[in-house]
């Protein structure tokens, strides 16, 4: 163990005691996971429980309609798949500072687990009821919310977080903190070196998903989503990682999803118990049994696939939830979707995870490729909620588009690349939103493949509790493998090459950091969460609201970096839609990118937009890979024609002496921008006049050279929002 690490392990579990009251108060130890809650229905919940012996428990239910209690009772099955596997479970190895990780019933006698599943029904919808469970001499209290019908009145909030990936280890381990975060003008920049603070967070990953959690329960939300990558994979927690998920999530640590329900996707690290390729596949399955011994989700038109992909309707809202973990024959003839590009390891990589499994057997894992029974089921249940008059999102686990780690077989043999076939379903449907995680880099993206206005807002909300990831493509940090794959001939679209095209914000690159000295101020990327407002407005129309949430960590400024609180702020990302469920267009600004740019030197420049462009504000776009530090700002209202329409765009620029390069936008004014290194900022301050909501200005850098060429950005569209 380095030097310092214990007093800064101690420290870290300082801050958070002295900071936060222990989230359980009730007497509850005859419960091994507290009372959950699942499948919220109009007249009623499931609740599931676990316990260490086989004795039936109380369930009392109090709320409207109920003229007494209702009074239920339990029937425990023993559950061996949830037993402790292997002896590495029932030691402290490696999980320093604890003592005992393992549960055990008497010494020497680990714990087993007992199953309590009570289906409630026959209450009133929107109904909010009490519940007790009395458990041997325990007991434990709290509430739940039946479903609201699609006709409600009122406003429902959601969240989404992905990738806590718990394990007993993370109770002492701090993560990588992405370098590669931009500096605000007056920022003093990270401090130099390693370690906590530096390039390691300021927390542990307990310490982190402990507290994003209780300001996520804070903002009370009524359902909770969780795409995927609950639990890390590893060969020596196969069991303990759910002890802690539980301690987490209804538990010792806190009880959130005792008082909300779960909607949850299986990722990657859930089906993943240790062991190489070829040689997992037992663990496997093991861990895919784990996952149904936990949750008993709706059922859908494949009897093994049980669980892993599912409906459910809350109110004017339907969420599908996909399996996007399976990796069997079917998934091989995945093909690189029209128009959405391709990477080196097609056809190779046409699954999300060869490299974990190969001829899994067992049958259990569905297939999601086009016309396989996933495909075939999530196209039927889009179809019924659309027709509906339902507001859709979808989740899965692996993100189809991102700038980071795994968005692209470029730079992962578990990428998410091969789930892009579903995009045209998701636009066909016009679905609100599609909730992923894997790459965990806090990301937005919206994604319009026909770019007629109706794209799909597209989150990764992998910031729970694990890595703190940034993008792959950062100036000046970009991966290896990007660069030589935009140098590689299979490489049609060569230095133009994107991982994503669609990217509209990262919390590592949108929101820059302001530090003072050794004090981080605001900005950078932080453990965090998504919410989800959903408005029903006049005359059928709803109003979607995103905002998403970070947990900062209140920092003392000195040379160990201590953290002395924590507060719940928000990131400069919230986005608005408004209309009928199926036509949900942004109100608020949204800016995003289109077409080729040419490179120079450094590469092809590129756009990112610090803020949103809306009325009576300032939008900054940031501008990088510029050469010599300058740049000048194309700026126009339209990208289909220059001046009176007779030039028509993208205009070739290779008569000009430019091969390779087009002009995108109608150039109506010119800025010259001086920046500092490869960076410039350019500034575009927006009138506040009403009039000009929805109207949109196009935007493209033309960058010199020291050899006395040009270079150009790809587009940059601003539509004005509020």
């Amino acid at each position: 163990m380095q030097p310092g690490l214990t007093s800064l392990i101690l420290a870290s579990f300082g801050a958070a005691a002295a900071v936060h009251a222990p989230a359980i108060a009730q007497s509850t130890a005859d419960f091994r996971v507290l009372p959950y809650q699942l499948n919220p229905t109009v007249d009623g919940i499931l609740l599931t429980w676990f316990t260490t012996d086989a004795t039936p428990g109380t369930l009392t239910i109090t709320g409207p309609g109920l003229a007494s209690p209702l009074v239920l009772q339990s029937n425990p099955v023993l559950d061996p798949v949830l037993d402790y596997q292997i002896a590495a479970e029932l030691n402290a190895g490696g999980a320093w500072p604890f003592a005992t990780t393992a549960i055990f019933q008497a010494p020497g006698v680990p714990a087993r687990n007992h199953r309590h599943r009570v289906q409630v029904s026959g209450l009133s919808a929107d109904g909010i009821y009490s519940y007790t469970v009395v458990q041997g001499a325990s007991s434990y209290s709290n509430s739940f919310r039946t479903a609201p019908t699609a006709t409600t009145t009122r406003t429902i909030r959601f969240a989404a977080i992905s990738d806590s990936e718990t394990l007993v280890l993370g109770r002492g381990r701090f993560r990588e903190w992405s370098r590669s975060t931009p500096q605000t003008a007056a920022s003093t920049g990270r401090p130099a070196g390693t370690g906590r603070g530096r390039d390691q967070y300021f927390l542990t990953e307990k310490v982190g998903y402990e507290q994003n959690l209780r300001n996520l329960k804070a903002r009370n939300p009524e359902l909770l989503m969780m795409p995927g990558d609950l639990i890390e994979g590893t060969a020596n927690e196969c069991q303990r990682r759910w002890d802690e998920f539980w301690r987490h999530n209804a538990g010792e640590y806190d009880d959130v999803l005792s008082g909300r329900p779960l909607v949850a996707a299986i990722g990657n690290n859930c089906i993943y118990n240790g062991g190489g390729v070829g040689t997992a596949n037992p663990l496997v399955q093991y861990a895919r049994q784990q996952w149904s011994a936990y949750f008993d989700y709706p059922a859908n038109n494949d009897p093994l696939a049980k669980d892993l992909y599912f409906r459910t309707d809350y109110g004017p809202i339907t969420i599908l939830t996909l399996c996007s973990v399976g990796a069997l024959a079917n998934n091989d003839n995945v093909a690189p979707p029209v128009g959405q590009g391709f990477s080196v390891n097609h056809p190779d990589n046409r699954d999300t995870n060869r490299a974990w499994l190969v001829n899994y057997p067992f049958g259990d894992l569905p297939d999601f490729n086009v016309g396989t029974l996933q495909w075939q089921w999530a196209d039927q249940q889009l179809a019924s909620a659309r027709a509906a008059g339902q507001i859709i999102f979808v989740q899965w686990h692996h993100t189809p588009y991102s700038r980071g780690v795994h968005g692209s077989s470029v730079t992962s043999t578990q990428s998410g690349e091969a789930m892009r076939i579903y995009q045209p379903l998701m636009e066909k449907y016009r679905v609100a939103g599609v909730l992923c995680g894997h790459s965990e880099v806090s990301e937005m993206s919206f994604v319009d493949l026909n770019r007629d206005g109706y794209g799909v807002f597209l989150w990764d909300v992998g910031a729970a509790g694990d890595g703190l990831r940034g993008v792959e493509d950062a100036p000046g940090t970009t991966n290896s493998a990007i660069r030589s794959w935009r140098d590689n001939p299979q490489n049609l679209e060569g230095a133009n090459w994107r991982s994503n095209p669609y990217h509209v914000w990262s919390a590592d690159q949108s929101e820059p950091e302001l530090w003072n000295g050794n004090q981080l101020v605001s900005g950078g990327k932080h453990y965090g969460f998504l919410e989800c407002e959903v408005e029903p407005l006049a005359n059928g129309e709803f109003r979607v609201t995103y905002q998403y949430w970070h947990t900062f960590p209140l920092n003392a400024g000195d040379t160990e970096f201590t953290v002395t609180g924590y507060e719940l702020r928000p990131y400069q990302n919230r986005v608005v839609l408004e209309g009928r469920p199926d036509h949900l267009r942004p109100v608020t600004g949204l800016h995003t990118t289109f077409g080729n740019g040419c490179a120079g030197p450094l590469g092809v420049p590129n756009l990112l937009a610090w803020s949103s462009p809306t009325l009576g504000q300032t939008l900054t776009v940031r501008v990088d890979n510029l050469p010599i530090g300058t740049a000048l700002m194309i700026a126009g209202l339209t990208d289909q024609n220059v001046g009176n329409g007779t030039l028509q765009l993208p205009l070739s620029l290779a008569n000009a002496g430019f091969p390779g390069c087009n002009l995108l936008v109608d150039p109506l004014s010119v800025e010259l921008l001086t920046g500092n290194g490869t960076t410039a900022l350019w500034h575009l301050t927006i009138p506040s006049s009403s009039e000009l909501l929805g109207a949109s200005v196009y935007h493209q850098a033309m960058a010199p050279t020291s050899a006395g060429s040009l270079a150009f950005s790809h587009g940059g569209k601003a539509q004005l929002g509020r």
